[in-house]
């Protein structure tokens, strides 16, 4: 009986001794491993590329400091750079700024759920109802910056000048239909209804 148990006792304590040898032995391993990794060179990320043509803005908040750290500066300091509220300048919209805006958010409630659906054929896509709303109001908030863009680029002048406003009105409805075709072009197929 006892020499049962001790020969019990025995193969217990051997497989314990080779249960730790190969722990041991693990462990020494992953020690080498690990003294490999920290010899070999570290990558590098040279060059990151955003692409930020699909990037719409609505709102900027916060504090931008450029080349400047508050903790170094006095709060008056930091002051001198905020421009007052008396002298923020928004400018009225002009006769012409206002007939071309007319013409254009005119021309997207009417013509943007064809165009919208046709260029969803050219693309093989189908839309939701609701994603298409969501684009035509996406496109009407921008409409306004466009015009003044058009206007800068081109020369706005207080008298109505009915060619310059063709022009523009013309170039907005291209702006339309490319920037509908360049977001559904974009647009991953798990983003439409198929």
């Amino acid at each position: 009986m006892w020499h049962d148990y001790f020969k019990q006792l025995e193969a217990y304590l051997k497989w314990q001794q080779q249960k730790m040898q190969s722990l041991e032995q693990a462990i020494h391993d992953l020690q080498q491993q690990y003294e490999q990794l920290k010899k070999k060179p570290r990558t590098t990320i040279e060059k990151i590329e955003y692409h930020f043509d699909q990037l719409k803005v609505e709102t900027l908040e916060g504090t931008l400091n450029i080349g400047l750290n508050p903790a170094t500066f006095g709060e008056d300091t930091i002051e001198n750079f905020a421009v007052p509220k008396s002298q923020t300048i928004i400018p009225q919209p002009t006769p012409l700024f206002r007939n071309i805006q007319t013409a254009v958010h005119s021309y997207l409630q009417e013509e943007g759920e064809r165009i919208i659906a046709r260029i969803e054929q050219t693309y093989e896509r189908s839309l939701d109802p609701t994603y298409r709303q969501f684009i035509l109001q996406d496109i009407a908030r921008q409409i306004d910056d466009r015009i003044h863009f058009y206007l800068r680029q081109y020369g706005e002048s207080e008298t109505e000048n009915e060619q310059l406003q063709q022009n523009i009105i013309a170039y907005l409805k291209r702006d339309i239909e490319h920037s509908i075709e360049t977001f559904l072009k974009h647009l991953p197929r798990e983003e439409t209804n198929e």
